[in-house]
């Protein structure tokens, strides 16, 4: 399941202007779509390879910091914050703050973080946001229920995805 999910991932981007993505997004949440691609999902054997997801190097270091709040009054907060490296793009503002390299998210012609395909729709390009893995997630019981709320945050890239899911 993960390996589609982020094979689907792998054609995301920033929306504005490559109308691609649009219908990528658009097919990720479709019923009709997930009914197919649950076809594909077979426990005694693996996906074909172009389905699998990129393989990624454990990298150490701290990139990411999160805020998760839970209070008395079913209020909820799930912040996550990349820097994408140790002290980020290394500039600090006037006031302290730490800026990110999100640069970084971005695929590039000959080099990607995580030594994957370049992808079009995240090549940069002047006013484009780049597609980011950041995943503060909120797990609560339907309205009116009992239950405990869980609220969690990951980082490391795409494997924030398969974190969030273990958990």
């Amino acid at each position: 399941t993960l390996k589609i999910a982020l094979s689907l991932a792998s054609n995301l981007g920033d929306p504005s202007g490559d109308v691609s993505v649009t219908h990528t997004a658009e097919g990720m949440v479709s019923k009709s779509e997930a009914s197919s691609l649950r076809q594909l999902i077979n426990d005694s054997q693996s996906l074909r390879a172009d389905l699998r997801g990129p393989q990624l190097p454990l990298e150490s270091g701290t990139a990411a910091s999160q805020v998760l709040v839970m209070g008395p009054d079913d209020f909820i907060v799930a912040v996550v914050s990349s820097l994408n490296r140790p002290f980020g793009s290394g500039i600090i503002t006037p006031s302290g703050i730490l800026l990110n390299s999100q640069m970084l998210d971005f695929s590039w012609q000959n080099k990607t973080m995580n030594h994957s395909i370049p992808r079009p729709q995240n090549l940069p390009q002047p006013r484009k946001r780049p597609r980011s893995f950041l995943l503060p997630t909120i797990v609560r019981p339907s309205e009116g229920m009992c239950g405990t709320y869980l609220c969690l945050g990951a980082n490391n890239g795409d494997r924030a995805l398969s974190s969030i899911v273990q958990v």
